[in-house]
């Protein structure tokens, strides 16, 4: 596979770029527990840059600033406006736009890396295995977050109920939410972790429930995002897809109350690199 060039926007990352500002105030906030467990895990951190890899608007970098505090952090994502929203919720933090696929740093640049739910759409995941391994300091440590599998998982559900009845033709592929890690820990990880010379320290699995006050504002924040900008494809389809995706809700949805509530297991990942 060939490095990407600068000016190369695949439909997803285009998807990114519109969707970033309804992210951040949507499901970029639900997912805000997460990014304070994994925060507790990695605290106290080394007295070394530290790498929030895929980014987003910087709720890991958030999260883990009040606890720890940091020298010097970067965030880093293929959308421009995910960087720049990361930068203004982590005040100092510098900004990088770049492929995680394809980084540009340097060996030993990191005594961190961390990503919430944004490195389990790699492409290559084992490679990048080895990537994060390259930029980390020895002793250094990645922790990352990851979805569990898909009967697991019920926003996934949603999330496939309308990506499958969408009726109109998109470019691009949507990305599932499922990755090599949804097993939690398994021979897979295990085997390309030890290959890159980084050992687990610890999995933790736990479950979120995410809750919506009705099904408007639960298709609002799941349509907030890059992966469903690919099926409006700036076609004006925004009611339509708003309107397919409360269909998919409704069987989330309390009768008495209107409320949506979703259970989701997710993992965490911690592992360091041998010195």
């Amino acid at each position: 596979m060939e490095p990407r060039q600068e000016n190369d926007v695949t439909p997803i990352r285009m998807g990114w770029e519109q969707a970033a500002p309804r992210y951040r105030e949507g499901l970029g906030i639900h997912l805000g527990e997460i990014a304070g467990r994994l925060a507790d895990l990695l605290s106290p951190l080394p007295p070394f840059p530290v790498l929030d890899l895929a980014c987003g608007p910087g709720t890991v970098l958030s999260a883990l600033r009040p606890k720890s505090g940091f020298p010097e952090a970067v965030g880093c994502d293929f959308s421009l406006r995910m960087v720049e929203f990361a930068r203004k919720t982590a005040a100092g933090c510098f900004g990088v736009v770049a492929d995680q696929d394809f980084l540009p740093f340097a060996p030993e640049s990191f005594g961190t890396v961390v990503s919430s739910m944004g490195t389990i759409f790699s492409r290559d995941p084992a490679s990048q295995i080895q990537t994060i391994s390259r930029i980390l300091k020895p002793g250094g440590r990645y922790g990352f977050s990851a979805w569990g599998r898909p009967e697991e998982t019920a926003l996934g559900a949603v999330s496939r109920k309308v990506i499958d009845n969408w009726p109109y033709a998109y470019k691009g592929q949507i990305p599932p939410l499922e990755s090599p890690y949804s097993a939690g820990r398994s021979a897979w990880f295990e085997h390309h972790g030890r290959t890159a010379g980084l050992t687990v320290d610890r999995v933790v699995s736990d479950r979120i429930v995410f809750r919506f006050p009705d099904t408007v504002a639960a298709a609002k924040a799941l349509v907030g995002t890059g992966r469903f900008s690919l099926l409006m494809a700036g076609e004006g389809r925004e009611k339509e897809l708003l309107e397919q995706a409360m269909e998919a809700f409704a069987p989330h949805r309390n009768p008495a109350t209107g409320k949506v509530e979703l259970e989701n297991r997710y993992h965490l990942f911690v592992l360091v690199r041998q010195a």
